[in-house]
């Protein structure tokens, strides 16, 4: 793929209708996580566990003006110590799931973030997730994989499988999206 295809074919992704109003509704349940004061948990595998230690950084600095507001989001991939502990001993695939139990409580919320929707440790946490009264959120790609099924609300970005680098730069921008989404929402909203 040429740079001029790949960046055109990346554009029509991002020109969706549909992906505006799931922005919209997405950011609404992360609004009201927030509003609750609950955490926002947020798991990934590869090139998307970048994606969610990014969608932490973005949501943990939200630039909104009442200091007292209190945003807790976490990516469960930025721990390598935790992670390969959990991975040795456990087993890979419950590397999230394990995490959440630990750490998750009734009401928060959970964001997974893959290309493929088939990873079996994400699909696991969202089981989890599901189990401990948590919402969930799936970014996902190609046709949304097991987790489409998985998750409360998804926002798929469709591509024939394989398209893996369009569909995480356009995770990267919805993601960014939210942030900005949701700083108009406060603001609209005044929270403190």
């Amino acid at each position: 793929m040429s740079r001029e295809n790949y960046f055109t074919f990346l554009e029509s992704l991002l020109r969706e209708e549909e992906l505006t109003l799931n922005v919209k509704k997405a950011t609404q349940i992360i609004f009201d996580c927030i509003s609750n004061k609950n955490s926002i948990w947020i798991l990934g595998n590869g090139g998307s566990a970048s994606t969610a230690e990014h969608f932490e950084t973005d949501l943990s600095f939200v630039r909104y003006d009442k200091k007292t507001l209190k945003i807790n989001a976490s990516a469960l991939t930025s721990n390598s110590s935790l992670i390969t502990a959990i991975s040795n001993d456990i087993g890979f695939e419950r590397i999230f799931s394990h995490q959440l139990q630990r750490k998750a409580s009734k009401g928060d919320l959970c964001i997974v973030i893959s290309a493929s929707g088939n990873s079996l440790n994400l699909i696991n946490g969202v089981k989890v997730a599901k189990l401990m009264g948590l919402t969930s959120i799936g970014l996902l790609g190609f046709d949304g994989g097991e987790l489409a099924g998985q998750v409360d609300f998804s926002i798929i970005v469709k591509t024939e499988v394989g398209k893996y680098g369009p569909v995480e730069d356009a995770h990267l921008a919805i993601c960014h999206a939210i942030s900005q989404e949701l700083l108009n929402h406060l603001n609209a909203a005044d929270v403190t």
